[in-house]
């Protein structure tokens, strides 16, 4: 399946394959099709299951209502696309008073005007400038000279000589809302299935009878098929410490198999977190076939297909939802977020601080400077661990010098709060 043979139009050629969906023939010019969701991570494509009209059709409809569901944790956790994109970015997200901008790659901006400028009583200027790096501020000056009629230089000069603070302090909770299923997101999660069935039974046996209504449904998204064919599944997979070693906490896996009788049911399990299930043909399939696509959404290049987790028929034939399942999965993935992000946090308080007492990461630390140093990160982290704002004040030419020291230095990334300077 899959070749495509030239030769005399006398010798016998295999038959190219047609779409499962609408039996349009398929070429070698036909779209990839992915089939777990680029923007699930997945990496594994196809060209000879569906045609390139129903892979714009879908990917512009039922793939992207799926993937709609899921912005705010691949942003939490900095998933990117299988194709490499950055996360999703989050706008205007609100923290407790505080309006938030959550960049794919972990950044986060305060929404807030760039520079705010007052004048005083005595014709001088009251000027805050909100940035979270030196080439913003440097970016912002001439506008900001330019506001105030005054030549470039000169404001600069008096700037780089007036006080600032660099501000660091964890953002308060968000909430989020999630919501996983619905019709549009099951039909991705039924195309998922019959796409990678269709790349071990072959497209005729896929396009034929037996799977006709789940065809139908994954086109036209049919409310009968979804209520009596469909359904959430929040049970833990048995063998979920086995997946879980090879392929990360938060696994996505689409596990097809059939019965004795040719029943095929098709497991679409979510993150670690849910899983869709559904009834791909009630009887008729080739008989006791399985097959499994299984990724590690944290490193998208660890994924495999193939048959060699084998889950009990009779566990994959009798699926359940209990809230309580939810919530419990939905707590380890919050420890797991802290787990994975928290020591980041503290790798950039230290290089800070060593870069402030004139050191880098890997250093000896001087006797002398031990007891300085331990005090600064203790503070630090410990202000971090409560919430609470760690802020430093010096003069904006010094603050400028320490971090344009460190941006100098590939291996270090630049401070990751936001500072407000006043002149």
């Amino acid at each position: 399946m899959g070749a495509y043979i030239k030769g005399d139009c006398r010798s016998e050629r295999k038959r190219m394959p047609s779409c499962i969906f609408c039996a349009d023939p398929l070429g070698p010019d036909t779209k990839p099709e992915h089939i777990l969701l680029d923007a699930l991570g997945g990496r594994m494509t196809t060209r000879v299951v569906d045609c390139s009209a129903c892979n714009n059709l879908f990917g512009n409809g039922i793939d992207k209502a799926f993937a709609d569901q899921l912005p705010e944790i691949r942003n939490l956790l900095q998933f990117r696309s299988g194709s490499g994109r950055t996360a999703p970015s989050l706008k205007n997200v609100k923290a407790g008073e505080q309006i938030l901008s959550l960049g794919g790659d972990g950044k986060i901006d305060l929404v807030r005007k760039p520079f705010t400028v007052k004048k005083n009583p005595d014709g001088t200027f009251a000027i805050d400038i909100h940035a979270r790096s030196i080439e913003e501020i440097e970016k912002r000056t001439p506008h900001i000279a330019a506001s105030i009629k005054m030549p470039v230089e000169e404001f600069r000069k008096q700037l780089l000589a007036s006080s600032a603070s660099m501000i660091e302090q964890r953002p308060n909770t968000i909430p989020f809302r999630l919501s996983f299923g619905g019709i549009d997101a099951f039909r991705s999660a039924v195309k998922s299935c019959l796409v990678l069935w269709a790349t071990t039974v072959g497209n005729d046996e896929v396009s034929g009878e037996p799977y006709r209504a789940a065809r139908n449904f994954v086109v036209a998204g049919d409310e009968a098929f979804y209520r009596s064919s469909t359904m959430l599944d929040t049970r833990p997979i048995p063998i979920v410490d086995e997946i879980r070693a090879a392929y990360g906490p938060l696994f996505n896996l689409i596990q097809v198999q059939s019965d004795a009788t040719g029943r095929v049911i098709g497991h679409f399990t979510l993150y670690n977190l849910i899983a869709f299930r559904v009834v791909l043909a009630e009887t008729g399939g080739t008989p006791d076939r399985r097959m499994t696509l299984v990724s590690n959404p944290e490193a998208p290049q660890v994924w495999s297909k193939g048959s060699n987790f084998d889950l009990p028929f009779e566990w994959l034939s009798a699926p359940e939802y209990n809230l309580e399942d939810v919530r419990e999965r939905l707590a380890r993935f919050q420890v797991h977020y802290a787990e994975s992000k928290t020591p980041d946090e503290f790798e950039r308080m230290i290089v800070d601080v060593l870069e402030k007492n004139g050191l880098r990461q890997g250093d000896s630390v001087p006797a002398a400077l031990a007891h300085k140093i331990g005090g600064e990160l203790g503070l630090r982290v410990a202000m971090h661990r409560f919430g609470l704002p760690f802020g430093e004040k010096a003069t904006l030419g010094e603050l400028m010098r320490r971090y344009r020291k460190q941006a100098s230095t590939p291996k270090e990334d630049p401070p990751s709060s936001g500072g407000d300077t006043k002149g």
